[in-house]
């Protein structure tokens, strides 16, 4: 698997990926992601930005995220407090479409989107998720990401998790 920025005219798969996350979190018994975001309109503008990016398997497209390296602003303030206060990277919108999930395919993507941080010299890397997202709280803490506190985001208390070198 690879990680790239995602191009334009892929919008619609990673989108499609994303409401198959959404989908398998329903299931699941919780809601990650409120009705209407990310909308297309947000892939589209990940897409544009550069930040969106995709996993992929010979040329087939498995999962999406977007990947900021620089300040969030909704990190600013946590309950609670970050590992480190050097540069860092943000992870938001992580899925996997329906045919890449069951593959463990959560670590190869952990690790291809450290590799791309430690490449440009950001050794911290912060994600946040809902209370109830239990299947992420284990791939966070399988990979070595610490838990760090509460977070407001997208409308309500988010688990902040953060991973240094």
């Amino acid at each position: 698997m690879i990680m790239r920025t995602a191009a334009a005219g892929e919008e619609q798969a990673c989108f499609q990926m994303i409401e198959e996350a959404k989908a398998f979190q329903r299931s699941m018994g919780f809601v990650q992601w409120h009705p209407g975001y990310p909308s297309l309109n947000t892939i589209a503008q990940d897409i544009e930005s550069g930040i969106g990016y995709v996993f992929a398997e010979d040329e087939k497209l498995l999962g999406y995220c977007c990947l900021i390296i620089g300040d969030e602003p909704a990190y600013r303030q946590i309950e609670g407090a970050w590992k480190t206060e050097r540069p860092y990277a943000v992870v938001h919108r992580l899925a996997f479409g329906a045919a890449a999930r069951g593959r463990g395919l959560s670590g190869e993507a952990f690790s291809l989107i450290k590799a791309f941080c430690l490449e440009r010299g950001i050794e911290a890397i912060r994600v946040d998720t809902q209370e109830e997202n239990r299947v992420m709280r284990h791939i966070l803490d399988r990979e070595g990401f610490s838990y760090c506190g509460r977070i407001l985001f997208d409308g309500g208390p988010k688990l902040a998790y953060e991973w240094d070198r």
